[in-house]
């Protein structure tokens, strides 16, 4: 593609020019404030993950479709954007983490992370414009849990988009390991680009095999102009055969342009299920390719069904 080829220069237009140039170099983007230098977390607070009932509050939202009832505020404690729900005294809320993609800020998504705080999830974005290796979330997870200890819940959400769609696995996979076995986990990977960016010095795919808890992702299909269907695949195909995933797939989503749009329909609905036990959300979620058009679902492994 010539680079004479005269573009609109909104933020959509440069965002989409750095994504496709790293394309081309699958590596980290020279001219972003500390390319590949990690965040590292800190100790977080021993695991408390509470009982069944820390979020009453949340019980009784049927629409998955629209914003939730609840009012928030929003705050940032170093590089780490939060929207926090107002929710009643006492009552404990999941963590939804989003991980940005290359070259976006939070600012880019948030009419997602908005909408996952009027559903009163505790909603967090730390600003990195690379955030493959998942450290971002981590350092997210640990400061809310520091400085909103009265209603974080050890209840760990784990999304993103792009680069940072790699980066929802990873985050998720450093949360179970750091956090242990009592918390609860899920996550949403949004057009995810694995491999490319930051990646874990790990390894992407060695982070994946290693996730336990259940993972959804989606992509344009066959294509949505950046990120193909195949790629998206190889994601899925890393997972352990014993992780409960699903692969929706969506026919002319835009990589960049109809994210805050289609990575709605399965945000709350899967967060709900997941992290809330909703099974109402879990219905919903499951018959999305049956009720919107253009939806479908390419892959899944140890489907769970709704009671």
């Amino acid at each position: 593609m010539s680079m004479k080829r005269k573009f609109n220069w909104t933020f959509t237009g440069i965002l989409c020019l750095l994504v496709a140039g790293l394309m081309l170099t699958m590596g980290c983007d020279p001219v972003s404030p500390g390319c590949g230098i990690e965040p590292t977390p800190t100790p977080g607070p021993t695991p408390d993950p509470g009982g069944d009932d820390v979020s009453w509050c949340l019980d009784g939202i049927t629409n998955y479709d629209s914003n939730g009832p609840f009012t928030y505020r929003s705050t940032k404690s170093g590089s780490v954007n939060m929207w926090i729900p107002n929710v009643p005294e006492g009552c404990k809320v999941p963590m939804v983490h989003y991980s940005n993609g290359t070259g976006a800020t939070c600012s880019f998504y948030r009419p997602m992370l908005t909408r996952l705080a009027s559903h009163g999830f505790l909603t967090l974005c730390y600003e990195d414009t690379n955030t493959g290796a998942g450290t971002q979330g981590m350092v997210a997870f640990d400061t809310a849990l520091r400085e909103h200890s009265d209603i974080a819940a050890y209840k760990f959400g784990s999304t993103g988009h792009s680069q940072g769609g790699m980066a929802s696995f990873n985050v998720l996979a450093r949360a179970e390991d750091k956090y242990g076995d009592g918390p609860i986990y899920a996550g949403l990977a949004m057009e995810p680009a694995s491999g490319f960016g930051t990646n874990p010095s790990e390894g992407w795919q060695n982070l994946y095999r290693s996730i336990n808890s259940p993972m959804a992702m989606f992509s344009g299909v066959p294509t949505d102009t950046l990120v193909q269907q195949s790629w998206v695949q190889r994601a899925f195909d890393a997972l352990s055969n014993s992780t409960e995933a699903y692969f929706y797939g969506k026919t002319g989503a835009n990589h960049i342009t109809t994210i805050n749009q289609d990575g709605n329909v399965p945000l709350i609905s899967w967060f709900r299920w997941k992290l809330l036990g909703d099974q109402a959300a879990c219905q919903y979620f499951r018959s999305i390719p049956n009720r919107i058009s253009g939806w479908s679902l390419i892959d899944s492994q140890n489907v769970q069904s709704c009671n």
